[in-house]
C-alpha cells in the first residue's frame, strides 16, 4: 500500500530501507515456509531498486541479518550462509553498510544450532573461531557474547554433547575472565547443560 501511495504521487510515502527492513523482518519472525523464499524476494527488490536509483540506500546489516533469520527459523544452514556470503561479498564490493557484525554471526551459528545436521556444533564452533580472529584483527567489531556462546552450546546440546558444551562454556568462561564482560555465562548458558 505505501509503494501504491508513492506511485499515487505522494512523495512522502517513498519506501526506504528501514521499510524493506520492517517487511522482511516481519517474514522473518513469521512461521510460514515461504518466508525465507519471500524475504529473498525482497532483498532482490532492494537490490534492484537501489541499482536502478528508485532507492536511496542499499541493502545493510540489517536487510541481511533478517533473511539470514528467516533461513536460520527453519534451519537451513546452506541457504542463511548464500545470504551470508552476499552479505560479504556486497561489503567487499564497497556497500560499507553491509559489514557482517556480531549479529549476522550470532544468527549463523543460531542456524547451525537449530539444523539437525551431524556436523552442527563443529560448524556452529568454526564461526565463533572466525568470530574471535575477526575481531582480534579489527575485522569484528565487537567480541563474542553471551548469545554466541549458548548458541554453541545448545549445537552441541542438541546432539547430547555435553562434554562439547561443557568445553564451549570453559572457552565463554575464560573470555569473560580475560576481559570480555559480554561473555559472561547467564542463566541460559547453565540451562544448556542441565537440559
Amino acid at each position: 500500500r505505501m509503494q501504491m501511495d508513492y506511485d499515487a504521487g505522494n512523495k512522502a510515502a517513498k519506501p526506504n530501507i528501514r521499510s524493506y527492513n520492517v517487511l522482511i523482518g516481519c517474514w522473518a519472525k513469521s512461521n510460514s515456509p515461504d518466508a525465507p523464499r519471500e524475504a529473498v524476494k525482497l532483498l532482490d527488490t532492494i537490490i534492484a531498486k537501489y541499482k536502478s536509483a528508485d532507492l536511496d540506500e542499499g541493502p545493510n546489516v540489517v536487510t541481511y541479518s533478517s533473511v539470514m533469520t528467516a533461513y536460520a527459523k527453519q534451519g537451513d544452514v546452506v541457504g542463511a550462509q548464500k545470504v551470508f556470503d552476499r552479505m560479504q561479498m556486497d561489503y567487499y564490493a564497497g556497500n560499507k553498510a553491509a559489514k557482517p557484525d556480531i549479529r549476522s554471526y550470532n544468527v549463523l551459528i543460531d542456524c547451525w544450532a537449530k539444523s539437525n545436521r551431524p556436523d552442527a556444533p563443529r560448524g556452529a564452533e568454526k564461526l565463533l573461531d572466525t568470530m574471535i580472529d575477526k575481531q582480534k584483527s579489527g575485522d569484528l567489531d565487537e567480541s563474542p557474547n553471551a548469545v554466541t556462546y549458548n548458541s554453541v552450546m545448545s549445537a552441541y546440546a542438541k546432539q547430547g554433547d555435553v562434554v562439547g558444551a561443557q568445553k564451549v562454556l570453559d572457552r565463554m568462561q575464560m573470555d569473560y575472565d580475560a576481559g570480555n564482560k559480554a561473555a559472561k555465562p547467564t542463566i541460559r548458558s547453565y540451562s544448556v547443560l542441565i537440559d
